[in-house]
């Protein structure tokens, strides 16, 4: 019997949010320009809350990132990712004791794939993106994987799976629902990380 980790990337495995990196990262003056009003009016419609989290992640992808090239390396920007020692610490003794990890996070696969590589774990469960070949094309397979989807793309990778005892690690409302579905939880807070209870 498996006994397995579903542990949050954003704020949980990390100090800060990846997403946000990796589009500073990418962004020149020309896409900043050529989506200036663009995202003025998404900047307005999250202040006033007629856009949420969700739908400024779906925004800025398409904006920014329709023709990324995919074949990219991302050395570079694996380096700069504030890692959050202490959740990585409790993973790894936990990993010692037979647990497989499984990254959930609402960032997209585009680079999840490689900090997954880069930390050794064993899988993840993510945004999936629209691809032409090595190019992305701005758009999200599916929705956001993210609040209720997360414990619903669980289920579906356990669909062949019994686990005997099942952990996860989140930081936001946005893994409320997986919390609450593992065996057992642990909400982080930067470096503080404490017992969830529902």
């Amino acid at each position: 019997m498996q006994k397995i980790i579903f542990t949050d990337l954003d704020g949980t495995l990390t100090l800060k949010d990846t997403y946000t990196k990796f589009l500073l990262q990418n962004l020149t003056p020309m896409l900043v320009l050529k989506n200036s009003w663009n995202l003025l009016t998404m900047v307005i419609s999250h202040t006033f809350k007629t856009l949420d989290d969700d739908g400024v992640k779906m925004r800025t992808f398409k904006m920014f990132f329709d023709g990324y090239d995919t074949t990219k390396p991302f050395d570079d920007f694996i380096k700069t990712i504030p890692w959050n020692p202490k959740v990585l610490e409790m993973i790894e003794q936990k990993r010692h004791e037979g647990y497989k990890v499984i990254i959930v996070t609402a960032s997209p696969d585009v680079y999840v794939t490689h900090v997954c590589k880069h930390l050794g774990y064993d899988g993840f469960i993510c945004t999936q993106t629209q691809k032409d070949g090595q190019f992305l094309n701005g758009e999200i397979e599916g929705k956001i994987c993210n609040f209720k989807q997360k414990p619903q793309r669980i289920k579906e990778f356990l669909a062949q799976e019994n686990p005997e005892h099942t952990i996860s690690f989140g930081n936001s409302s946005g893994d409320y629902a997986m919390l609450e579905f593992c065996d057992e939880s642990y909400f982080v807070k930067k470096l503080d990380i404490k017992r969830y209870e529902s």
